[in-house]
Parts: structure tokens; C-alpha cells; sequence
């Protein structure tokens, strides 16, 4: 789906402030940094807050949008998680932590509501997952879906919160959320589950190599 232009303003900017930080939330700088007016800007964001939360808005729909949409498409419950981790290679957490220390800092009301609503998505996709293997017959049915979410919840959350906050500084989040992943179902799947769980993975990592294998192939091209 094309994209529109309020959507590229705003990938535009969001890049622009994972370097800089909130603090560069200034409307005449953004708008000469991505090549519009000030005037352009203000018809799309009526003040630098509501930029702020569209942009947290557009970045957390496209995340959850896609883990929402993955049951309705015929996977089990492993084959989806794995589709979010492919999905999480393509479209990574920051590794740079300023936007999100800075965002906590300069609008504490709007950061803590934002990281409540992804709590809460988040929670509820793992429940349905969850819930989703057990009726598949493919996780473990031995223990109660609402203790494991909340046990994932309270991980993640001091994870992330940790990296904000500096106490994780060396913590790389990306690798870190794909071994949790990966821990998570060798924790809740039965005997099938987990052969599902190697044949994903072994599909997965081919198809890395071959992308791999594809790049070099045009990155040598290109200097022939």
C-alpha cells in the first residue's frame, strides 16, 4: 500500500529524532530537515505533541497491525511468532536509546501512556498465542495462560524500561527479544510443538541465507 504523505512527514522526522532526541522537536528545524515547509507541517500536526503521538501512533499500528493480522492467515501459533521475528529482523528496535530517554523526559505524561498501550497490546497478543497453541494441541496445556503473560510482561518491561533508563545500557533489545522468543515457545510446547518449532527455524535461517547469498551477489555486481 502506497504510502501517504503525512506518513512519510512522519518516518521522515521519527528518524530524524532517533538521532537528535525529542528535544530537537522543533517545527522550524524539522521542517527545513525534511524539505517542507513549516507552514506544511502544521497542516498535518496542529503542535509539536500531537507529532509526537502520531508518530508513536503510525510506528506502533504497522507493529501490531501485523502480529493482529497473523492468525486469520492459516498459521499455528509457533509459525506466527516466528513470522514476528522475521518481521522484528526487517523492522528493528532503535539501537539508539536517545529517542526514547528523551521522549521520557520531555513529555512524562505522553511516554507512560504510550508504554501503557503497548503493555496492553502486547499482553493480549501473547495471551491469544497462547491460547491458540493449547487448542492446537501443540503447547503444553499444564499451566495457566494468565500467569505466563504477566510473568513475559514483567521481563519485558524491565527490560526496556532498564534500557531507558540507562541501568541496560549494553542491552541490545533485538537480539535480546529474539532469544526470549525462542526460550519462550522451548518453554510452553509439547513434543509436536517442538519440531514445528526446528522445522521454523531451520526454513527461517535458510531463508536468511539465501538473502544473504542474494546481497552479496548485488553488492558484487554493482562494484563489477
Amino acid at each position: 500500500m502506497k504510502k501517504t504523505k503525512k506518513e512519510i512527514y512522519i518516518e521522515a522526522i521519527y528518524n530524524l529524532l532517533e538521532q537528535r532526541g525529542v528535544e530537537a522537536l522543533r517545527m522550524d528545524d524539522l521542517a527545513e530537515s525534511i524539505g517542507v515547509t513549516k507552514m506544511t507541517l502544521y497542516n498535518n500536526f496542529k503542535d509539536k505533541e500531537t507529532l509526537l503521538e502520531d508518530i508513536l501512533t503510525y510506528r506502533t499500528r504497522i507493529y501490531f497491525s501485523y502480529m493482529s493480522q497473523q492468525p486469520s492467515e492459516n498459521m499455528n501459533a509457533i509459525e506466527v511468532l516466528i513470522k514476528v521475528l522475521e518481521f522484528q529482523r526487517k523492522h528493528p528496535i532503535p539501537h539508539s536509546v536517545i529517542f526514547y530517554r528523551t521522549f521520557k523526559s520531555e513529555y512524562p505524561d505522553l511516554y507512560e501512556k504510550h508504554l501503557m498501550h503497548l503493555k496492553e497490546m502486547m499482553a493480549s497478543f501473547i495471551k491469544r498465542n497462547i491460547e491458540q497453541g493449547v487448542r492446537e494441541g501443540i503447547y503444553r496445556s499444564d499451566f495457566n495462560p494468565d500467569d505466563i503473560m504477566n510473568y513475559i510482561m514483567g521481563t519485558m518491561n524491565d527490560m526496556f524500561c532498564g534500557w531507558v533508563e540507562g541501568v541496560k545500557d549494553n542491552l541490545n533489545l533485538n537480539i535480546t527479544h529474539r532469544q526470549f522468543i525462542n526460550y519462550h515457545i522451548r518453554g510452553v510446547a509439547n513434543e509436536k510443538g517442538l519440531k514445528i518449532l526446528e522445522q521454523e527455524l531451520q526454513k527461517m535461517n535458510e531463508s536468511q541465507e539465501q538473502q544473504h547469498e542474494e546481497q552479496q551477489e548485488t553488492e558484487r555486481q554493482i562494484n563489477d
